[in-house]
């Protein structure tokens, strides 16, 4: 793209009359190379217009901004929807398939599963680890070249409205929904419009072709594809065991077939289902899928298994949410050895933070040999040992002896768990 053909897809002003071909388009000085455009975002903290002196000096043909400040400069009336026309164009521009992931928990799971299956055939682009709001949507979609053969995109939200607008940039070819959980309820006020949000990812597809979470009470009601453990989904996981490393499972398609995910935890089998069946419909034979799925690891801090010297360590800080606690409470049922369980509070629940924490009790009482210890304002809700903050839990152990057991984290991101895991494991 020439800097002429840019300044007239995000309808901005500039005495810029240039026809030199753009090399990449950044919205970070710190990534930015000679030949590159620079996007001035605002935040809440920031200015990107702070930057545009040092974006020149480091080689930008142009930056795209609110303000003019100087004639390298493109004037737009708004970054945001600049950030959704530029997006927008370059995804048609390369019209191959986008397949877009949304839904409450597993979004970077599934993501990453099906990224790595598809790359045995196709040449894949992602958004890397959770940058899936407008930014990192709009950031992925610069990076797209006529190499690239196939798109996997995380959207996320935390306000109404945000998943349609992405859905319109990215115009999807096949969307997946994972569940309707309680993430984010502090904006969202209730499930049902939760399920309204996750849903509008169809806002942009044509075809609204839908491949979805057919055990998820809202988005069993709804027409796609569904895939689950009960009898009425079309794709379904039966005979399932669990293990402390791994799980299994058997599903029927021309012929009966085991899966085997080395990864603990029951709650990922939906996903894995979700995937099979988007990877079947571009082309990924069975066997091939089943191989990969053996083969994948989970992102970091998602049910990690770190052998220490006497115990054995569980990181499952990446979030947290009632749905993934309740998915790793279930999974500690497996493990016969004392558990040490260390919950940190699930955020951004608003008005409904003390009754849901307070759901996990009716899960940990179930737990047989556990010693349980809550971090954090809500989960004070949740019996057992409570400190405040992520120090005095260090503190604690510090001179508590644990050995043969299992140790469990979880929690929200903010709650610094990843101070205690680092701690543990020193």
């Amino acid at each position: 793209m020439t800097l002429n053909e840019l300044i007239k897809v995000i309808r901005g002003t500039s005495v810029i009359n240039s026809e030199k071909v753009i090399n990449e388009i950044k919205t970070d000085t710190r990534k930015l190379n000679k030949g590159d455009v620079f996007i001035a975002l605002k935040g809440n903290n920031y200015n990107g217009e702070d930057f545009v002196i040092e974006a020149l000096e480091k080689g930008a043909l142009a930056c795209i901004v609110e303000n003019n400040i100087n004639d390298k400069c493109i004037k737009v009336k708004d970054i945001k929807e600049t950030l959704l026309l530029l997006g927008r164009y370059i995804r048609r521009k390369y019209n191959i398939p986008l397949i877009a992931i949304t839904g409450s928990n597993g979004k970077t799971t599934t993501k990453d599963l099906l990224s790595y299956i598809l790359s045995s055939k196709y040449n894949v682009l992602k958004n890397e680890g959770n940058k899936n709001n407008l930014i990192g949507v709009s950031d992925t979609l610069f990076k797209l070249n006529e190499n690239i053969e196939i798109i996997v995109m995380e959207l996320g939200t935390n306000h109404l409205g945000e998943i349609s607008y992405l859905s319109k940039m990215c115009e999807p070819n096949i969307g997946i929904i994972t569940n309707i959980g309680s993430s984010h309820l502090e904006y969202f006020k209730t499930r049902k419009n939760i399920f309204k949000e996750k849903l509008s990812v169809i806002d942009g597809m044509k075809d609204k072709k839908l491949i979805l979470n057919g055990d998820d009470k809202y988005l069993k009601k709804i027409f796609g594809y569904k895939c689950g453990l009960s009898k009425n989904n079309e794709l379904k996981a039966y005979n399932i065991k669990g293990y402390i490393n791994y799980i299994t499972f058997n599903i029927y398609l021309d012929k009966e077939y085991k899966i085997i995910f080395n990864n603990p935890g029951k709650h990922f089998i939906t996903d894995i289902l979700l995937v099979i069946k988007c990877c079947l419909t571009y082309g990924i034979d069975i066997e091939t899928i089943i191989d990969k799925i053996k083969n994948f690891k989970l992102t970091d801090k998602r049910m990690n298994l770190i052998k220490l010297k006497n115990n054995i360590l569980i990181n499952d800080c990446y979030n947290a949410s009632l749905e993934s606690v309740v998915g790793g409470i279930n999974y500690l049922k497996n493990i016969k050895e004392k558990k040490v369980v260390i919950i940190g509070d699930i955020l951004e629940l608003g008005k409904h933070s003390k009754k849901i924490h307070k759901k996990i009790n009716r899960k940990i009482k179930k737990l047989k040999e556990k010693d349980v210890y809550t971090v954090g304002n809500y989960s004070k809700y949740i019996k057992g040992k409570h400190f405040n903050n992520v120090e005095e839990l260090i503190e604690y152990f510090k001179s508590k002896e644990t050995s043969n057991s299992y140790i469990y984290v979880k929690g929200s991101r903010r709650m610094n768990l990843d101070k205690f895991i680092e701690f543990i494991t020193n």
